[in-house]
């Protein structure tokens, strides 16, 4: 695995592991400054402060117990220093709004990252539910 594979890596591994602790600030870090978020129900956040704000949010209430889990991450770098990172992930341990637990949810997260003076950051990110039986994959 070359060295830019196993960084980017590991931010995306960061991303679960920020998550989980609930550490928004850790999390908040991963971004560039004015890096985007589009949500799994279409809220789009502009700006590391918008994003870091709307999970301050959500870890205080339905995600405040909840455990993040990635698997199968594949990068890709178009540029030397950008990179779009693909993902797995399961939920578990989230709540509804009224603080009903809720079943585990699946999905795929996009990132893409931008290497600046060394550091990857994120500067773009897309998450996707997985609705069980909603789509049909190619056989």
């Amino acid at each position: 695995m070359s060295s830019e594979i196993a960084e980017v890596t590991r931010v995306v591994n960061a991303f679960s592991e920020t998550w989980n602790r609930h550490d928004i600030n850790a999390f908040a870090d991963l971004f560039a400054e004015d890096a985007e978020f589009v949500n799994v129900v279409g809220l789009w956040w502009k700006g590391r402060p918008e994003i870091k704000g709307a999970h301050e949010f959500t870890h205080q209430t339905m995600f405040k117990h909840s455990r993040l889990s990635i698997q199968d991450v594949v990068a890709r770098f178009p540029t030397p220093n950008i990179a779009i990172a693909r993902c797995r992930w399961t939920l578990e341990g989230h709540v509804s709004p009224e603080g009903l637990a809720l079943p585990p949810r699946n999905g795929i997260l996009v990132n893409m990252l931008q290497q600046d003076g060394g550091t990857w950051r994120i500067i773009d990110s897309q998450n996707t539910d997985i609705i069980e039986g909603v789509v049909s994959r190619p056989q």
